[in-house]
């Protein structure tokens, strides 16, 4: 009986930890799981646009260098690059990134103000927004939309419980604004475009009031049109995406024949390397209108393809910031998911003119060395996202580290001082049991000993009422004696 007892006892001690440690066992490996998919995304998708980018640049690169894989070999360099960071920055816990978000952004700013110092930054397609380093280029645009993800994510965490007064904005809206003019100044509208949609979303998502976030839309969308107005060339591009056959020889040219790209594609496509329209019919056939050469040469499979890769990343990303716990983790989730996602969205409509044409690459795939290496660095600080749920049950578990004073090995301390803390909660559990045990022994003695002493009780009562009847029985007897 006290068997089961004590069995019944110990079933219901150890359930909470069973559960407990059942779920923790759970969640992590969930996180390992949306990790492994994400990065299976990323590889595809880093392999698939290596393929196209060979494919789209080889015409040019033979007619611009002598050697048609002067493109294909700067892009594997910058893939290798970028995998490289994505690795070492997963491996980053989020309390050492937030703690590198100011040293971010002065670097950030300190590379957009150095970029247009004459004799530094370098000119291409109109826009000063490369620095040549050791036959690169590197394109200080990009990496300040991190910083400004990395600023944001860390601004309105701190804040969580909301403003408590709109001057406490000024902080966050002074840098940020510094970095969109700093990057305009180049000028590069294509990125600062992606970079204010991206911070709108994290703003809304980080549940900053909506009437400042329409304030906030309404001076974006006045500047915008102020700078359309403000140069030739833009206006032209709204004009031309309005109405491309007003000069299919000029500014429509571009629009119209990514749109014959496509058209020629059909179903299946031309074939893989056989595209026409990037013999030099088409411009930018190899950045930022590869997805109309993947139209081309691979159909509409091809690009259903394309948006299914970009598809999962964004279901991918959200799923992990959705399950991460800190709400810096959770924001900086959020921003560098909508980051990539709605660049491939822009790309895709400027190159099926359902939007104008903004000089937005298509990420992962599209050629472009500083774009390529972002994307993969801001992937790694995803994937560290996923993996913060791993390393914090982790540290619930681990034990400070003991030093080895003889000068032995610290791992073999470090191991001992976790046996020796498995060993105290089996202790404590049996400790436990046994007071349990104790207690219900000592019950059971009690009732054993009252009942005992009842009976005694009893047993007493019952002679003492046979004595007294049998001394009257005798007193009658002399009486009657004596009368007769």
């Amino acid at each position: 009986m006290h068997s089961m007892d004590m069995r019944k006892e110990a079933k219901h001690f150890d359930k909470p930890f069973w559960r407990s440690e059942k779920n923790m066992a759970r969640a992590k490996q969930k996180n390992k799981k949306n990790y492994h998919r994400l990065l299976g995304v990323v590889i595809v998708m880093i392999l698939f646009g290596l393929i196209m980018v060979l494919s789209a640049s080889h015409a040019r690169a033979y007619a611009s260098t002598g050697d048609s894989y002067y493109y294909i070999k700067k892009q594997l360099i910058a893939a290798g690059i970028g995998f490289a960071a994505l690795m070492f920055l997963s491996n980053v816990p989020l309390k050492t990134l937030q703690r590198m978000v100011r040293p971010a952004m002065w670097a950030a700013v300190g590379l957009l103000v150095a970029v247009l110092i004459p004799g530094i930054g370098k000119n291409a397609g109109g826009a000063t927004s490369w620095i040549p380093l050791g036959g690169f280029q590197i394109q200080p645009s990009e990496l300040a939309k991190i910083a400004a993800i990395l600023f944001t994510a860390d601004f309105f965490s701190k804040r969580s419980r909301g403003l408590k007064d709109i001057r406490e904005l000024y902080p966050y809206a002074g840098a940020i604004l510094l970095i969109i003019l700093l990057i305009m100044k180049q000028p590069d509208m294509g990125t600062t475009l992606a970079l204010c949609i991206t911070l709108f979303v994290m703003l809304f998502v980080g549940g900053l009031n909506m009437k400042y976030i329409a304030a906030a839309a309404s001076l974006g969308t006045v500047s915008a049109i102020a700078l359309i107005f403000a140069r030739s060339y833009r206006l032209n591009r709204i004009t031309s995406f309005l109405n491309p056959n007003a000069d299919p020889l000029g500014n429509g040219w571009q629009i119209k024949q990514s749109l014959l790209a496509f058209g020629s594609g059909g179903l299946t496509g031309v074939g893989f390397g056989m595209s026409r329209q990037k013999y030099f019919y088409l411009p930018a056939a190899h950045t930022d209108f590869i997805f109309a050469i993947i139209g081309e040469e691979l159909g509409l499979l091809g690009t259903l393809f394309t948006i299914s890769l970009f598809a999962l990343f964004a279901y991918y990303g959200i799923r992990i910031s959705r399950q991460c716990k800190s709400q810096f983790g959770y924001l900086l989730g959020v921003g560098v998911t909508s980051m990539v996602a709605l660049q491939a969205i822009v790309n895709m409509g400027t190159v099926t003119a359902v939007l104008p044409i903004t000089g937005i690459p298509m990420p992962f795939i599209s050629y472009g060395g500083s774009s390529l290496m972002a994307n993969l660095a801001a992937v790694g600080i995803l994937l560290s996202i996923a993996l913060e749920g791993n390393r914090g049950s982790a540290s619930r578990r681990r034990r400070k580290p003991l030093r080895a004073v003889d000068g032995g090995d610290i791992e073999e301390t470090t191991k001992k001082g976790k046996h020796r803390a498995k060993s105290s909660k089996k202790r404590a559990r049996a400790k436990a049991l046994e007071e349990t045990s104790k207690a219900r022994t000592k019950k059971v003695k009690k009732k054993e000993i009252r009942s005992r002493v009842n009976a005694s009780n009893n047993k007493r009562g019952r002679n003492s009422g046979s004595r007294v009847s049998g001394a009257g029985s005798r007193q009658s007897a002399t009486k009657s004696k004596k009368r007769s």
